[in-house]
């Protein structure tokens, strides 16, 4: 039996809803993986995300049968000194998603957008996750230092490991 189809597409201001769930689920379920918390961005409105998806971070999704399963984030830097790299952030995949291969379609397309304007992608990932280290592994992602005590959460820290690729160059506009 096939999986019902992954459709990944960036997501606009009309899926503010359904960003919002997602996020506050991954904010909830797994606050170690994010520098944000539940508590804070859960007060704000689905103005305020459809707000946040017309601003610089690009927000990927994948749907299956309509329902939003995964996300990841992509800024670029800023000014002339940083407009040369960019990060992968916030990336979550639901329990019910995970193994399919919608992280790695989520990534690609991360990686596909950052390619046309960035040399170099950047991330961080919490020590001790994985199958994410795995997944960025496996996508060229190479480790270049970790970042001690990086969040604390209830009197316990939790290391992010900083990891990069770099891209082609980007093409010309």
């Amino acid at each position: 039996m096939t999986s019902p189809p992954i459709e990944i597409r960036r997501l606009t201001p009309a899926d503010a809803a359904l960003y919002r769930e997602i996020r506050l689920e991954a904010l909830r379920t797994s606050p170690e993986a994010f520098a944000s918390a539940f508590e804070t961005e859960s007060v704000h409105p689905v103005e305020w995300f459809a707000q946040r998806l017309e601003g610089g971070v690009v927000i990927i999704g994948a749907f299956r049968q309509g329902q939003l399963v995964g996300i990841v984030g992509f800024v670029q830097g800023h000014g002339p000194k940083q407009q040369h790299k960019g990060a992968l952030v916030s990336m979550y995949v639901r329990p019910t998603a995970r193994r399919a291969g919608v992280g790695h379609r989520l990534v690609e397309a991360a990686l596909d957008l950052a390619a046309q304007s960035v040399e170099l992608v950047q991330l961080g990932v919490t020590a001790g996750n994985e199958p994410a280290y795995r997944l960025y592994m496996s996508l060229g992602f190479v480790e270049y230092g970790v970042e001690r005590h990086a969040l604390k959460i209830d009197g316990r820290y939790f290391d992010e490991i900083l990891m990069a690729k770099d891209l082609p160059c980007p093409r010309s506009t």
